[in-house]
């Protein structure tokens, strides 16, 4: 069966099967240029306040990424998960604030500091798979589809360019990404 006629969670157990079965040097060297992509982009300069998830062994890797928005004084928040399936941007200043755990992630201690979802302009979000459209496969929580709302942030979904697919199941309350960043390629979504 064809990925683009896959329903969601049929589509997200062979996604995850796919993703297992990479290569550890080519996931190294999709992680590098997708880095390198991420860290040269316009909305990624400008941003003043980041989100951005603490990546698994599995995920595009952030760890470059936010260790380079410390260093440039960005004020970088990671998601802390709270009852309920929500998000809580919390502010780190060094990894060494990851000091609690849910579903095996790091994430910001009780004493990092809780930011506003509104003072965030840049969002750097996890895909299993995209799509043009900004369609974004996630993992079936629901986390970022109630976070994404309360943010008018820019929203990057990082995805392997081999997971960027002509279709992903969508329903409405699903919350599109305005831009798509792969190893190969940027993908501008345009609205219309």
């Amino acid at each position: 069966m064809a990925l683009d006629t896959m329903d969601k969670a049929s589509l997200r157990r062979e996604l995850l099967r796919q993703r297992k079965q990479t290569a550890p040097a080519e996931k190294a060297a999709i992680d590098r240029a997708i880095t390198e992509k991420v860290l040269q982009s316009e909305l990624y300069r400008r941003s003043r306040t980041l989100f951005v998830y603490y990546s698994t062994a599995d995920e595009i890797d952030t760890h470059a990424i936010i260790a380079d928005a410390l260093r440039c004084g960005k004020r970088v928040c990671l998601p802390k998960c709270l009852p309920g399936h929500i998000m809580q941007p919390r502010i780190i200043t060094s990894e060494r604030d990851l000091t609690e755990e849910t579903f095996g992630i790091p994430e910001p201690g009780a004493h990092c500091t809780a930011v506003l979802p509104n003072e965030i302009d840049l969002c750097l979000v996890p895909a299993l798979a995209c799509d043009q459209t900004g369609a974004r496969l996630g993992y079936g929580g629901g986390f970022y589809d109630r976070f994404l709302p309360q943010t008018s942030a820019n929203c990057i979904a990082l995805c392997a360019q081999a997971r960027l697919l002509g279709h992903v199941p969508a329903e409405p309350h699903d919350i599109r990404c305005g831009c798509i960043i792969t190893e190969q390629e940027v993908v501008l979504v345009h609205e219309g």
